[in-house]
């Protein structure tokens, strides 16, 4: 095992710590009447990076539920000919990339806690994420490029206000990647490459 991967799995488990002593902290006290609603969420991070990402659970039992998040991709990146070069180790007049596309997840969680959308929970979720690249030099090439995936995450719902709720998760993923792509651009991609998913959601009762 490389020093690379080594370092990689030593960050997940300090994270993965470090986030189930914050839920467990945040996790209601005493059980609750089962609450079979609605939450809408959103990914207020992925706007940093172009991806306008959306979804919504729905309680299914007292201690299970289903969610689903979709967004649209859209970012411009404006390069650095003489920066390019020296990071790739070849020539290029690569000066821009164009990106847009769509991600969708869907999700199902089974809570730890007493009641579904508060506390603890663990999920299993599949995602797919489609881009479109239009990378510009001397002429204007084109790239598909499509990601397939799937995991299980560890996570916690927290009351932030009495509508407003916080969602932590972390968790291992496995996923596939395919491009297809024209004579002038060539990416190397790996099959089935392991890797961790973290992030936060914002969540509104309904």
């Amino acid at each position: 095992m490389s020093r690379t991967v080594r370092g990689f799995i030593r960050q997940a488990l300090i994270s993965s710590g470090l986030l189930t002593l914050l839920l467990c902290a945040a996790t209601p006290g005493r059980a609750q009447a089962p609450d079979y609603r609605w939450q809408i969420k959103s990914n207020p991070f992925g706007l940093f990076a172009g991806q306008f990402q959306f979804g919504a659970e729905r309680h299914l039992q007292e201690r299970s539920s289903a969610q689903l998040t979709a967004g649209y991709v859209r970012s411009n990146l404006e390069l650095n000919t003489s920066d390019l070069e020296s990071l790739l180790g070849v020539s290029t007049s690569l000066n821009s990339v164009d990106w847009q596309g769509f991600v969708v997840q869907p999700e199902w969680r089974q809570y730890l806690s007493a009641q579904a959308g508060q506390g603890m929970y663990v999920g299993a979720f599949a995602r797919v994420r489609c881009i479109r690249r239009i990378m510009v030099t001397n002429i204007t090439g084109y790239q598909r490029r499509t990601a397939v995936g799937a995991g299980l995450v560890l996570g916690g719902q927290f009351n932030m206000t009495p509508r407003l709720t916080g969602d932590l998760f972390i968790g291992p993923q496995m996923k596939s990647v395919t491009t297809n792509y024209g004579d002038h651009f060539v990416y190397a991609e790996g099959d089935w490459v392991p890797g961790v998913r973290f992030g936060m959601l914002l969540g509104w009762r309904q």
